[in-house]
Parts: C-alpha cells; structure tokens; sequence
C-alpha cells in the first residue's frame, strides 16, 4: 500500500513512518548541509541535524535575499547591466531553490518528530 506524502515532499526520500524512510533520511539531510556536516556528531540525531539545517536554510535564504537587493548598489560599479541582470537572475533561482530545500526540510522535520515518543 502507497503511503500519502504531503505536497512538496522531496521525490527522493520515501515517506516518513517507513523502514526505508529511517535509513535514509540521515543521509538525505546531511546532502542538504555543508560538506563538513558529515563529520558533526549532529549525525547521530536526525531531528537535530533537521532543526539545525532548517536554522542554516533560513539563514541563507535570508542572504540570498539580501544579496539579490543589494546587487546594484555593492555591484554596480564593476558590472554592467546586462550582468546584473544576470547576476540577479541567478540568485532568483537560488532562492527558489532554498525556499523547496526549506520546505522540503520542515516536512522531513515533522515526519521526524511524529515518530518520537512523547516522553522523550
């Protein structure tokens, strides 16, 4: 039986509740992190390495943002205006890509937490 998964889970990581689920989502996590996140102890929780990457998410978007409004003002001086048109154009799909890894990391997050005990 196909277990339903909300919009926007990410098509390579099976549904949260399932055996296939629990042995990949480390990995799934630690491919949405820096590279040295596969050295962190942070491994060994995958609700802590969830809640950390959606911090570090939130906090790249907010400098691709930042990034993309500041472009003609820090950049205008050295680029012409078909480049920072380019420039930005790209730190627009850059940020359409953060925003998917932000949500597709929330839903991982929540899957994660709906499989601890409420004693914990």
């Amino acid at each position: 039986m196909a277990r339903h998964v909300p919009a926007g889970w990410p098509k390579d990581l099976p549904p949260g509740g399932t055996e296939e689920f629990d042995a990949k989502v480390t990995g799934w996590l630690l491919d949405r992190g820096p590279a040295d996140l596969r050295s962190s102890a942070l491994r060994r929780w995958p609700i802590a390495l969830a809640r950390y990457l959606a911090h570090v998410t939130a906090g790249d978007l907010e400098g691709t943002r930042r990034a993309y409004a500041m472009a003609r003002v820090e950049l205008g001086s050295v680029l012409s205006a078909d480049e920072l048109a380019a420039v930005q154009a790209a730190l627009e799909i850059e940020g359409a890509r953060l925003l998917q890894v932000q949500r597709e990391v929330g839903l991982v997050e929540e899957a994660l937490r709906v499989g601890i005990p409420e004693s914990l």
